[in-house]
């Protein structure tokens, strides 16, 4: 399976992936600023995207995760790794310009373009101990609602599923997602 790392950075690059950033480096495969629309890859070209830490430093987020569901095949998957809004991380950062928490990616899945295969929400060793970690990912809704800026979580992970079917052709990601 072809998997792009997506923003990859200077430190290196998921074991066996195609690297893309907007800086060269060693392990860089391919410099483009994801910024910059289309992406130089085909349609379904891979099975996998990697972002690790990037979404949060894209000025248009919506048309990178357009030009994930395009490049991406049926049924591949993208894994985003990103700082929670409540998190310290988040806001520490003055080149991050957008902020994520589960209900981002539900209301991304109401577009019918991704599915949710995992969520998970980071926290401190002092939060998993205490279970507020455990009862956070059980109820992320209720948590991110009520709780989430007293018991703030450092990261959010989700893998979605990519869905193309004739109902999700009509219409872009950027179309589509509503709140």
């Amino acid at each position: 399976m072809k998997i792009l790392d997506l923003g990859c950075g200077p430190r290196g690059k998921k074991e066996g992936s195609i690297g893309l950033d907007k800086r060269k480096a060693r392990h860089v495969d391919v410099v483009h600023d994801l910024d910059n629309y289309p992406y130089p890859f085909k349609d379904n070209e891979f099975g996998g995207v990697e972002m690790s830490h990037i979404l949060e430093h894209l000025a248009r987020p919506l048309n990178c995760l357009n030009e994930v569901h395009r490049i991406t095949r049926d049924g591949g998957m993208v894994r985003i790794i990103t700082p929670h809004y409540s998190s310290q991380l988040s806001y520490g950062d003055l080149e991050h310009f957008h902020r994520f928490g589960y209900i981002t990616f539900l209301t991304l899945q109401n577009t019918g373009l991704f599915r949710i295969k995992k969520h998970k929400l980071w926290f401190t060793d002092l939060y998993k101990v205490t279970g507020i970690s455990l009862l956070a990912n059980f109820f992320p809704r209720r948590w991110e609602k009520y709780f989430s800026f007293i018991f703030p979580a450092m990261y959010v992970e989700v893998i979605l599923e990519v869905v193309k079917d004739a109902k999700t052709k009509k219409g872009t990601l950027t179309e589509k997602y509503m709140y």
